[in-house]
C-alpha cells in the first residue's frame, strides 16, 4: 500500500478521469515544474470543468482524447495512451510524450 492509495480519490465522470491527490503536490512535467492537487485527463469544455467543481488553479490537465476508463496501474505508475504519471518519483527514462512525477526538493529530470 502506498501513501497515494491512502489519500487519493479516483473519479471517472463523463469524458473525464479525475484523480484528487488530497493535497497540493509539486510535480515535474514535460513542460516544467507545476503544483496541483488534481490530475485531470480528458478534453473538457469550461462548463464541464465547472460541473466537476474544479478550481481554476491547482489542476494538472492533460486534454487527451482518450477513454477515461482506458487507464492502467503499473505499480505506482498511472498509464494512459501517451501519458504516464510516475507517483513513486522520477523514472529511469520517460516512455511517453506527456509525463509527470512528484518532485522532491532539488529533483528535476533524470
Amino acid at each position: 500500500m502506498s501513501i497515494w492509495t491512502d489519500r487519493a480519490r479516483l473519479y471517472v465522470r463523463g469524458r473525464a478521469f479525475l484523480l484528487d491527490l488530497g493535497e497540493e503536490v509539486a510535480f515535474y512535467t514535460e513542460s516544467g515544474p507545476k503544483r496541483a492537487r488534481y490530475l485531470l485527463v480528458g478534453r473538457l469544455s469550461p462548463p464541464e470543468w465547472f460541473r466537476l467543481g474544479l478550481p481554476r488553479q491547482g489542476v494538472l490537465h492533460y486534454p487527451l482524447a482518450v477513454d477515461p476508463l482506458a487507464f492502467l496501474w503499473e505499480g505506482e505508475t498511472l498509464v494512459f495512451p501517451g501519458l504516464r504519471v510516475y507517483l513513486a518519483g522520477p523514472p529511469p527514462f520517460v516512455e511517453t510524450p506527456y509525463y509527470a512525477w512528484p518532485l522532491t526538493e532539488g529533483v528535476g529530470p533524470g
